[in-house]
């Protein structure tokens, strides 16, 4: 209904909305050794209870999108991302934007976003998806009507696809009280092998408190990218050093698969390490690391 503050995952009630303060935000205990009380969610993992900071009203959301000679693929994620924005749309009355950056792009990537004129377009020769995040939400925050404490940033990839409630997910968590946002991906199905895809799901734990850290999926409010500096500016893992950093510093960070976003399964891959490698190897069976985990082998 048109106004309402969106149900969270089952394990968090927006208490908020009903007067009361929001339920504490569950951290990973790496090993239930500490002797405090942890909540027990999965039969190998321990959650330390840990109160958040109190809950500031999100009042604008911007999407960033960094690009680079995606021009096959770009014009399903603008489709995507405008749906999500038109359900985020009917269900509260706060405004979005979206921008894309294109990061050294030689493709019509360009021309694309000139077909979609609510779209803010910003370029950088970067060469470095970190910088290229960092482009598109300083820009979509110059623009913003609302300070950085009331602004969510709702990150994914040109090469991906978001669910219709994917912005309304983002925003149900922020306003019960998580400071960042990790959301799930899986790769396009008819892109991989049979066996390829299976090993895939065999090596990720698709569950509420997950590991894995994905740019595709990735949200946090605009205070948090100022107090933290942006992303590093490098070409790989700018995504989970962020987070990490933001761990550190003590912020509310909610890992969910509420809002699963559908990336590409292409196996050709730009920089060593990445997500394309990653499939390769899962597709040639072999040893295999996942870059999106914090510390994972398959």
């Amino acid at each position: 209904m048109p106004g309402c503050v969106p149900l969270a995952p089952s394990n968090i009630r927006l208490a908020a909305q009903r007067g009361r303060r929001p339920p504490p935000i569950a951290h990973r205990c790496p090993a239930h050794t500490c002797g405090r009380p942890c909540r027990r969610g999965l039969p190998t993992r321990h959650f330390h209870i840990r109160e958040p900071a109190v809950t500031t009203h999100i009042g604008e959301i911007a999407v960033v999108v960094p690009a680079r000679n995606e021009a096959q693929l770009l014009p399903n994620a603008l489709t995507s991302l405008e749906a999500a924005m038109a359900h985020f749309a009917w269900k509260v009355s706060i405004p979005t934007s979206l921008t894309v950056v294109l990061d050294r792009t030689s493709d019509n990537s360009a021309q694309i976003v000139a077909h979609h004129p609510k779209v803010l377009l910003r370029h950088t020769s970067a060469g470095r998806v970190g910088a290229a995040r960092n482009v598109g939400i300083t820009a979509a925050m110059s623009l913003a009507k609302v300070p950085p404490a009331h602004l969510w940033i709702a990150n994914t990839d040109a090469d991906s696809m978001v669910p219709a409630d994917w912005l309304w997910r983002h925003y149900g968590l922020a306003m019960a009280g998580a400071h960042v946002v990790a959301g799930t991906v899986e790769p396009v199905h008819v892109d991989l092998s049979s066996a390829a895809l299976a090993r895939w799901f065999a090596c990720h734990d698709l569950s509420e408190g997950h590991p894995h850290i994905h740019g595709a999926n990735l949200g946090f409010r605009a205070e948090v990218f100022t107090k933290l500096g942006g992303f590093s500016d490098q070409s790989l893992h700018e995504d989970r050093d962020f987070v990490a950093k933001a761990r550190t510093q003590g912020y509310a960070v909610m890992a969910t698969d509420s809002c699963r976003v559908t990336t590409s399964g292409r196996r050709h891959s730009r920089v060593d390490g990445g997500f394309a490698d990653f499939l390769n190897q899962l597709d040639n069976g072999g040893e295999r690391t996942d870059p999106s985990a914090t510390s994972s082998h398959c």
